[in-house]
């Protein structure tokens, strides 16, 4: 119950709320209230209350976050006074402020346990998982009933999910990969199951920055041990995660699963999408597009370099219609959107929360670090960064603690 009523939930609730409001009508809980605008009501009324305390005793890294969070925000509000977008500006101006929130939070609250948040996280990940999975596989398959249920539009629209639900478990790898106070059976446990989701998920961006970001590891431990001469009990089962997932890729490559199993549809399909960067000459039809958003953004920004089309401009400038819409790769957006004193005012933010990171004391932090940044100059949106911008709180507060107590 303690876990439940306790702040770290409510937090978790709102970075994966977007997700979890996604996913809720697949069990026949559609129509509720919104779960972001609740949860950030909540979060925001803990954080109010532990403010008159925690405001007295900020440290510099903390002031210096808030500070540069808060002036990013009064740029994309006053943008908003020139934004060719009507309807698209106001939206994302309002998500960001939940963005805002989620960044905050974990810096004023006092006494924020990451153990309990990654807890509960982990659940709800794992959770949602299994439905988005349930899911998938059936309209994969082609299950008429799904569409019934759901509706065609519905259905299409919740297959995006795939990316999501991709990059959760990626952030739980990470995470547990390096934890050491941990029973070796529990740890892995979870990184065998959200190995399994992560590849069944079909999210090529997650997928090849987590095997990425681990497979640096091995090289930085090998070298090391070649120094050295001790050799990091780690690295063997990393080996064994990267070779397992480069045969079944190559196994899958050459033979259908799913003719033994139906829900073995789902490997098949990550296999299909990952065989595209080699069967075709520009990746795919989702590299293909990402190209063509970089090849218009970087035309338009060289014609408005330092204020850009304002907040929510992207969807309008390239389509000439007012919707949500944004190039993939979240700098181009910044620069094409806001101008470029907010790039480097949001560089900066990466910077400083980049600095604060200790990797000899909390390696996962920094292989999360990079695993986000990797994922935003692929995927993400000014307005999908709750889950990376907490996180990134998150390490600021390791260290502050670490600091607070030496």
């Amino acid at each position: 119950m303690s876990y439940i009523l306790s702040k770290e939930f409510i937090f978790s609730i709102l970075l994966l709320s977007g997700t979890l409001k996604a996913i809720l009508p697949l069990i026949g809980l559609a129509g509720i209230p919104d779960i972001t605008l609740l949860s950030a009501l909540v979060v925001s009324l803990i954080m109010f209350r532990d403010m008159k305390e925690t405001l007295l005793s900020l440290d510099h890294n903390r002031v210096e976050l808030l500070g540069i969070i808060i002036f990013f925000y009064l740029f994309i509000m006053y943008s908003l006074s020139y934004s060719s977008s009507m309807d698209a500006s106001i939206t994302k101006t309002i998500n960001f402020g939940t963005m805002v929130l989620a960044f905050i939070f974990p810096l004023l609250v006092k006494e924020f346990n990451i153990k309990k948040f990654m807890i509960i996280s982990t659940i709800i990940i794992f959770l949602l998982s299994i439905v988005f999975f349930n899911f998938y596989t059936a309209y994969l398959n082609r299950d008429v009933s799904i569409l019934l249920s759901i509706g065609k539009e519905t259905a299409l629209h919740l297959t995006a999910l795939y990316l999501t639900i991709s990059w959760l478990n990626g952030i739980v790898i990470l995470y547990y990969f390096f934890q050491k106070i941990i029973s070796p059976y529990l740890k892995w446990s979870i990184l065998i199951i959200a190995f399994i989701f992560i590849l069944s998920a079909g999210g090529r961006g997650p997928l090849i920055f987590t095997l990425l970001i681990l497979g640096a590891y091995v090289l930085l431990e090998l070298f090391n041990t070649l120094l050295t001469f001790k050799i990091n009990k780690l690295m063997i089962p990393i080996l064994i995660m990267l070779t397992l997932a480069t045969s079944t890729i190559m196994i899958v490559s050459s033979v259908k699963l799913e003719q033994y199993n139906k829900s073995l549809k789902l490997v098949d399909n990550t296999v299909e999408r990952l065989m595209e960067f080699t069967n075709t000459n520009d990746g795919g039809a989702s590299a293909h597009s990402r190209i063509v958003n970089a090849k218009f953004s970087i035309k338009k920004i060289n014609e408005a370099p330092f204020f850009g089309y304002g907040i929510g401009s992207y969807g309008y400038e390239k389509n000439h219609i007012d919707e949500l819409d944004y190039p993939h790769n979240i700098f181009l957006e910044v620069w094409f959107e806001l101008g470029f004193l907010p790039l480097l005012l949001f560089m900066l933010l990466f910077y400083k929360v980049y600095k604060n990171i200790n990797p000899s004391q909390s390696p996962w932090a920094l292989a999360l670090f990079f695993f986000f940044l990797l994922n935003l100059l692929k995927s993400s949106s000014l307005i999908d960064i709750r889950m990376m911008l907490g996180f990134y709180a998150m390490f600021i507060t390791i260290e502050s603690y670490k600091q607070s107590t030496n």
